[in-house]
């Protein structure tokens, strides 16, 4: 062997022991938690639905149209041959098998150099690696998996997309392309950007009920009026314009003065507080999804109310271990079973274009050299086929 002395002193460099510590650091992630917005109830954004075993790879939710209240059969006006037909549609989620798996080479050797338990680490690995695909799925099928933004495909119908400073363009390239600046008053987010998409969820779309009204996440009363809520979420670099708005600062100092929800006190800071019923929170994720055209760059922001999303389990994550190689190798994997979709159902104006039953997509102009974050430069393909039925 070779004799290695250590300067100034003569001790063999290869003998001085060292200290490995027992427990790694751990990669900040940071992950938006939409678990909050999950649930059975009708007023749950994201809409969770479960399958047992034989019932097959898709899951319908069905929809059932309103008759037409504006032209009743009056005084002796004959009613037969003026019957309205009842019509109910149908989105459906299709469901994929999905696994995550990591693999240790050599577990006993392993085991034997060093005192930290790579085995163990291998888990949480997996399910933090589960829990950001999810969230990753949820925002892909409100947005990369229906428009082609980034190619200059369509975009959402006018009464479901709202600009920020300019007019809707049926090309989402196009309509960012064209937007004037990243300022409050300019086509930054703004209170006044906010208070249109309420008005459009309200009304159903920019002209009344154009298309079906939103459904609040939360419908309450207040002395004896409807108390309607609805939630916004931002990528981070949009609240840079937010705050220069002096109305949006009246509304939190007023909120953290006489509010019960303060702005820190439901969902840690990313919960930026509310304005009329406008739920803000910032989601760093959706940062992926900004659109740049003509050297302008717009946050794929997303106004969400109730049934929004659909998310399908026929399996909840679950592990499986695998020993390879004489026991020597070990692999372990989480799966799922899972389908996800943004719900959509036919227009009123054309059925056969489809409109999103619970989201008004907001396009607002973001300084890219803000923060160092990822810009969408092409829209990524889609693995998930599903389909929209119409019967009578």
């Amino acid at each position: 062997m070779a004799y290695n002395p250590s300067i100034p002193n003569s001790f063999d460099q290869t003998l001085i022991p060292f200290k490995v510590r027992e427990r790694y650091f751990e990669e900040y992630i940071g992950l938006s938690p939409l678990t909050y917005l999950m649930g059975t109830s009708a007023s749950n954004a994201i809409q969770t639905f479960e399958m047992t075993g034989g019932e097959g790879m898709s899951y319908r939710i069905s929809l059932r149209r309103d008759l037409n209240y504006e032209n009743p059969v009056i005084g002796f006006d004959q009613a037969a041959g003026q019957e309205q037909p009842v019509t109910i549609y149908e989105d459906e989620i299709s469901l994929q098998l999905l696994r995550f798996v990591d693999m240790l080479m050599g577990k006993s050797l392993v085991k034997q150099m060093t005192p930290i338990d790579v085995y163990e680490s291998l888990r949480p690995l997996l399910l933090n690696a589960e829990r950001r695909h999810l969230v990753k799925s949820i925002l892909d099928s409100a947005t990369v998996k229906l428009y082609n933004s980034a190619n200059g495909g369509n975009g959402p119908l006018t009464e479901r997309a709202l600009y920020g400073g300019v007019n809707h363009n049926a090309s989402i390239y196009t309509a960012v392309g064209t937007m004037t600046g990243e300022n409050y008053d300019q086509s930054g987010l703004c209170v006044a950007h906010l208070r249109k998409l309420k008005s459009m969820a309200i009304t159903g779309g920019k002209s009344f009920e154009a298309e079906s009204r939103i459904k609040p996440t939360q419908l309450t009363t207040r002395k004896g009026f409807p108390e309607e809520c609805y939630i916004y979420l931002m990528d981070t670099d949009s609240y840079v314009s937010l705050a220069k708005d002096p109305a949006w600062r009246d509304f939190v100092y007023r909120g953290v003065i006489q509010g019960n929800d303060q702005p820190e006190g439901i969902s840690g800071a990313r919960y930026r507080g509310m304005v009329e019923g406008i739920m803000v929170y910032e989601c760093p994720e959706l940062a992926r999804y900004r659109v740049t055209s003509n050297g302008k760059t717009a946050a794929w922001n997303l106004f969400l109310g109730a049934q929004a999303f659909g998310v399908c389990w026929a399996r909840r994550p679950w592990f499986e271990l695998e020993n390879r190689d004489f026991n020597l190798n070990t692999a372990m994997a989480v799966c799922e079973i899972r389908g996800q979709k943004a719900l959509q159902f036919p227009s009123f104006q054309d059925t056969s274009k489809l409109i999103e039953r619970g989201i008004i997509h907001s396009f607002v102009q973001v300084n890219p050299n803000v923060v160092n974050m990822p810009v969408m430069e092409a829209a990524a393909p889609s693995d998930d086929t599903s389909t929209t039925k119409g019967r009578k």
